[in-house]
């Protein structure tokens, strides 16, 4: 992991599903923050929080990042479009897959303080393990 700092706060709540995928896809959108902060010369700092508000449990990840080109940002969660150099294009096709497919929805934006946000709804499980 690159040298930055990622602080999560809030309440999760618990959610039904595959808990590898959805691992996989946060995971992701926080590596996606660190490489873009990095990769334009800016120490991360990503910022995790969580609320469980009946009926959803929405999670927001930002980032102090460049932010989404305005051109990418309606295309973002297309396969093979990517803003990376190296980059594939499937990450957030994947993570975004991913979400939908546990009934979540999944919306990417500019911070207007600048870097990126993505905000993650799920539904909440009825009753808790």
């Amino acid at each position: 992991l690159e040298r930055g700092r990622i602080d999560v706060s809030g309440d999760f709540g618990w959610v039904m599903g595959d808990e590898v995928l959805l691992r996989q896809a946060l995971s992701n959108l926080m590596r996606n923050s660190i490489e873009a902060c990095s990769a334009n010369g800016i120490e991360p700092q990503v910022r995790v929080e969580g609320a469980a508000e009946a009926p959803h449990a929405r999670i927001t990840i930002e980032d102090n990042g460049p932010g989404i080109p305005p051109e990418s940002l309606l295309r973002i969660f297309k396969p093979f479009v990517t803003t990376k150099a190296q980059g594939t294009g499937l990450g957030l096709a994947i993570v975004q897959k991913v979400i939908v497919s546990h009934t979540g929805r999944i919306v990417a934006a500019n911070r207007t303080s600048g870097g990126a946000q993505f905000r993650i709804q799920l539904p909440l499980a009825t009753s808790a393990r």
